[in-house]
């Protein structure tokens, strides 16, 4: 399966209602562009693996089914936050992570969530800012939980202190940042994590095919358009930097900050044609 193949099948499977995507195999499908030959149903297999073991299920308190939870993945398996090389890409990769034991936030979160659904657990995605987060919905309320961290359970005062510690001492911590995240929303922050780790490689190649299947994800996006026109250009492909570029400024408020930067950079690629 090459890259195209990989893309049409991302999003064919993203375009279907939204009730019908599971976000184990969206996150697999993704990874089919870098792993053409990813067997999913051998990966999904693992997590029910994992789940088979995890000792948990919905009579126990929630608190004994996070011990639980907590146990089988951060000690007997030892899956672990990837402080050293944060960055790497293939820290966002679920098959990678599977593999390796190591992840990042919202990769560790992923696996977490999954094995949770699998127990019949109600652990849902939280897209916090800087820091993707968990939760275990119960009937009195939800606990917050960082997976990123052996599935510590977090208060809200260390929510706050994440986000300063994250964006400065003036960022203002909001209820919102709390709020449960689509398996959409989850793939398009996944996405956007890769964009930015192939373009500090410049593998700009490898940021376009992610832009793409973000595309596939938010049709509607104003910023892919925006930054598919800047890769265009970075790869030189300008016929195809103006036509995103014209749709930017078309589909685009008047009070956009970037229409200057977007005027700019088609004058450029004119002038360079002149």
């Amino acid at each position: 399966m090459n890259h195209p193949d990989a893309i049409r099948e991302f999003a064919g499977y993203v375009g279907r209602p939204t009730e019908e995507i599971r976000l184990d195999e969206a996150a697999l499908l993704l990874a089919r562009t870098d792993y053409p030959s990813l067997d999913l149903s051998a990966q999904l297999a693992r997590l029910d693996a994992l789940a088979a073991r995890a000792e948990c299920h919905p009579g126990l308190a929630p608190h004994e089914n996070i011990a639980n939870l907590n146990r089988l993945l951060f000690e007997v398996e030892a899956f672990a936050g990837n402080d050293e090389e944060y960055d790497d890409p293939r820290n966002s990769y679920l098959n990678e992570v599977l593999d390796r034991k190591i992840g990042i936030p919202i990769t560790l979160s992923l696996v977490y969530q999954e094995v949770a659904r699998r127990c019949g657990l109600p652990v849902v995605g939280v897209g916090f800012p800087g820091h993707f987060l968990a939760k275990y919905l119960t009937p009195t309320g939800e606990i917050l939980l960082d997976p990123y961290h052996r599935g510590a359970i977090v208060s809200l005062q260390e929510c706050e202190e994440k986000l300063k510690t994250q964006f400065g001492e003036e960022a203002e911590f909001r209820p919102s940042f709390l709020v449960a995240v689509s398996a959409k929303q989850t793939l398009s922050r996944m996405l956007n994590n890769l964009k930015g780790a192939f373009f500090r490689r410049k593998d700009f190649a490898k940021v376009l095919t992610m832009i793409e299947m973000a595309v596939a994800v938010d049709p509607a996006s104003r910023q892919e358009v925006h930054d598919r026109a800047m890769i265009y250009f970075l790869l030189r492909r300008y016929a195809e930097a103006m036509i995103d570029l014209r749709t930017y400024i078309k589909i685009s408020p008047p009070d956009d900050l970037q229409i200057k930067d977007v005027r700019t950079m088609m004058h450029r690629i004119q002038a360079m044609h002149n």
